[in-house]
Formats: structure tokens, C-alpha cells, sequence
């Protein structure tokens, strides 16, 4: 029977175990026909490292998770040599059912923030929790938004690495739970009746009242500001008196140069028809009559796209960024005007594309408009996120509802 091997200290060692001259342990083992090798200071926990040399877990540790590991089909050796840059790489070219245009934009946002970062360039092993939210506390930091930090990890992040775990690359997702402090969106609260009537107004009266048709459809559809820059006239049924979406215009950086493009929901409940109301079939009438007056021409193509409902001054379809600067605009003359006016004079609160979005729903709702109907007009996947607006109850609506049940208790 053949002598156990034993290390400088007497210890018996495993099978696939040994300890080199200069006193490292070493464990081999095979794996997919390929002999491995893994390296330590230390054979147990107990071991001290010697003097001079990095901390690192014990041989007997590493050997450990490595039968585990194989047990499991995890294939740490491959990940090894795979950093979180090309593992993104790798799961981008399996969406191959996503619209070329929103990869192409994943594509924009990885290079932004995280190609260059220490995160990207890690070994997939090395990436902890603490790497991902020590990235977006670097990008909270640097005054990134939450919503964007929320789209960076619900979008990218956490998918890759699921995709990883999904191929056997890791053990777990590093990136669950590391969205904790960024979840809470900034509250964007309706306007009141009273400031949409204040807005209304004073756009109409000013040098701004060429917008106010277009102001008049995102309170009176509800749409997401990006259905409102794509609407084109052959969406809008004038005799039926309803408006069809199917798609959505961005303006963004693509393939390194920045640019108009068209997408299609991101979900199916996007796609729908939205019945005109009075208000609206006349502002887009209204708007029909201005380009004329204007001289506007809706020759501009985007993707197969043209004659868009709203254009600019350069006859070119609006962007998100020019309607907020336009909004916020309006805002700071009117309260400017307002301050001097007296005492009941009403100041605007901060307005934006979303918010106006946000308040025709709220006005829906306020009018008792069945759930569900809203669910569909406003293009929600989940009912969930529609009751959100159903449940803010402010003390203007609480008035409007006790009275139903004045004569009835």
C-alpha cells in the first residue's frame, strides 16, 4: 500500500492535492476533458498566510466549491476569462426577438457608463453585490438620475447576469437586491384643475399658443410623450374620430451618431386606439389650420414615417428634451407674471411631457372612467400601475365623491 502524500507540516493530503517546493498548495482536477489547477498559501481556514503574500481563501475552500460547482454544471473556468463586458456582448446577441433600434440604444447606454468602468472590465467571479452598488452609488454621484439608474440595472445589468446564471457561468445574480434606495421614483404629481386651466390659459394668450393643440392631445389621449412626437396624420381617423398607436419616435445616439428613430411599444398593450374627445378632434383641427397658416410641410421621413402631426419651427417632428425646455419655459414666464399679479394670482408647479401624461389620466379617472378602459387607453401592461392613480385621492376629489352619497346615508 502506497505511502499517503503529506505536506511540510505532516498533513495528509487528498487526492488532486500537493504542495510545492516554494511551500503553495496546489488541487488539480479535470473538468469537460481539460485538466485544471487552482492555487493556495493556505491548505485549511486555520493556515496563516505567509508574510508578504495576498489573502486568499484556504485550498480545501476552493476545492470545495469546485466539486460543488462541477456537481452543478457551473463552469467557473470559462467565466474566469470572461469579463462583464463581454458577457454583455454575448447576451445582446441572443435578443434576437427586441427591435434592432432599442439593442442598438442598450448599446448606447453600456458604452456611456459602464464599458470603461472598473465594473465592466471585471472577471465575472469578481463581480460581488458591493461592485454593483458601489457603480450606482458612482453614477447617483455624479448626478445620474434614479430612473436612469433603475433602467441601467432592470435592463441591463440584472439580465446579463441572469443570463449568466442561466448558461451555468454563476452560482447566484450578484445584482439582486442592489437596486435598495433607487426604487422610489420621484412622485409627479397631477395638476390640479385649477393650475391645467391656469396652464391652458396662459399658453393660449402668450407667444407659446402655437403648442397649445398639442398640449390639448397629450391632456386629452394621455399618450407617452414619445407617441405624441411620432403621431402622424395617417394615425388620426378625423371622420371615426379616433387615433391609432403603433409606434413611438426617440431621439438618441445610434451607432455613434445621434439621431430621430422610430420603435414600436415595448409591450403589446402599447399598440391601441384611443377614441378622440370633443377637446381633442378640435385641436388637432386646430393644428391642421396653424401648419396652413404657418406654412409647415410634413415632408420629413423617419423610418417610412411622415406627415407627423406636431413639428417644429424647422418642420421637423418635436424630441422629449425640446418639449420639456418649452414647458419649463412657459412655467418660469407665467409665475414670473404671476408673482406680480397680486396675491390670487396661481403659481405653476414644475411641468413636464410626463406629468401632462399624468394629469389626463387623473382627469379620466376623476371622471369615473372604468379601470380597466384606462388600462387600455394608457397602454398599461399591469392594472396595477393604472389603480396608482385611482388611489391618490386629493382633497378636491374627496369633496366630489362624499357628496354622491349626501342623499343616500
Amino acid at each position: 500500500m502506497s505511502e499517503k502524500r503529506k505536506d511540510k507540516k505532516g498533513r495528509i493530503l487528498k487526492d488532486g492535492e500537493r504542495q510545492r517546493n516554494d511551500g503553495k498548495y496546489e488541487f488539480r482536477y479535470d473538468y469537460a476533458g481539460q485538466r485544471k489547477s487552482v492555487y493556495s498559501w493556505k491548505l485549511v481556514p486555520t493556515d496563516k498566510t505567509p508574510p508578504g503574500k495576498q489573502e486568499d481563501l484556504s485550498l480545501r475552500e476552493k476545492e470545495k466549491a469546485i466539486m460543488k460547482d462541477i456537481a452543478d454544471g457551473i463552469d467557473t473556468q470559462k467565466a474566469a476569462k470572461m469579463t462583464f463586458n463581454e458577457l454583455f456582448r454575448m447576451y445582446l446577441g441572443t435578443k434576437t426577438k427586441v427591435k434592432e433600434k432599442t439593442v442598438e440604444h442598450y448599446k448606447h447606454l453600456w458604452e456611456l457608463h459602464v464599458e470603461s468602468n472598473a465594473l465592466g472590465r471585471m472577471y465575472l467571479p469578481g463581480i460581488k453585490k458591493v461592485s454593483i452598488q458601489h457603480f450606482y452609488s458612482v453614477l447617483h454621484k455624479s448626478g445620474i438620475s434614479d430612473a436612469t439608474i433603475r433602467a441601467y440595472h432592470n435592463n441591463l445589468i440584472k439580465p446579463a447576469l441572469e443570463f449568466a446564471v442561466d448558461n451555468d457561468l454563476i452560482r447566484k445574480n450578484p445584482a439582486k437586491g442592489c437596486l435598495e434606495g433607487y426604487t422610489d421614483a420621484r412622485r409627479r404629481n397631477a395638476l390640479s384643475i385649477k393650475e391645467q386651466q391656469e396652464f391652458l390659459e396662459y399658453v393660449s394668450g402668450s407667444t407659446y399658443a402655437r403648442y397649445l393643440p398639442m398640449f390639448q392631445v397629450m391632456l386629452g389621449t394621455a399618450c407617452r410623450v414619445g407617441e405624441i412626437c411620432g403621431l402622424t396624420w395617417k394615425d388620426v381617423d378625423m371622420k371615426k374620430r379616433r387615433i391609432k398607436i403603433d409606434h413611438q419616435l426617440g431621439y438618441d445616439k445610434i451607432d455613434g451618431k445621434t439621431r430621430y428613430f422610430v420603435s414600436e411599444p415595448k409591450t403589446k398593450s402599447g399598440i391601441r386606439e384611443i377614441p378622440m374627445t370633443e377637446q381633442v378632434y378640435k385641436a388637432l383641427m386646430d393644428q391642421k389650420k396653424l401648419d396652413i397658416a404657418l406654412g409647415r410641410r410634413g415632408n420629413f421621413a423617419i423610418d417610412g414615417y411622415d406627415g407627423f402631426v406636431f413639428l417644429n419651427e424647422g418642420s421637423r417632428p418635436f424630441t422629449t428634451s425640446l418639449i420639456n425646455a418649452i414647458l419649463r419655459r412657459i412655467v418660469e414666464q407665467h409665475n414670473k407674471m404671476a408673482a406680480g399679479a397680486g396675491e390670487e394670482s396661481i403659481l405653476l408647479p414644475h411641468i413636464s411631457n410626463h406629468i401632462l401624461r399624468h394629469t389626463g389620466c387623473t382627469r379620466m379617472a376623476e371622471a369615473g372612467m372604468d379601470p380597466k378602459v384606462l388600462q387600455v387607453i394608457m397602454g398599461h401592461s399591469d392594472i396595477s400601475v393604472t389603480m396608482k392613480v385611482y388611489n391618490h385621492v386629493d382633497k378636491e376629489r374627496m369633496y366630489k365623491e362624499i357628496k354622491k352619497v349626501e342623499n343616500v346615508i
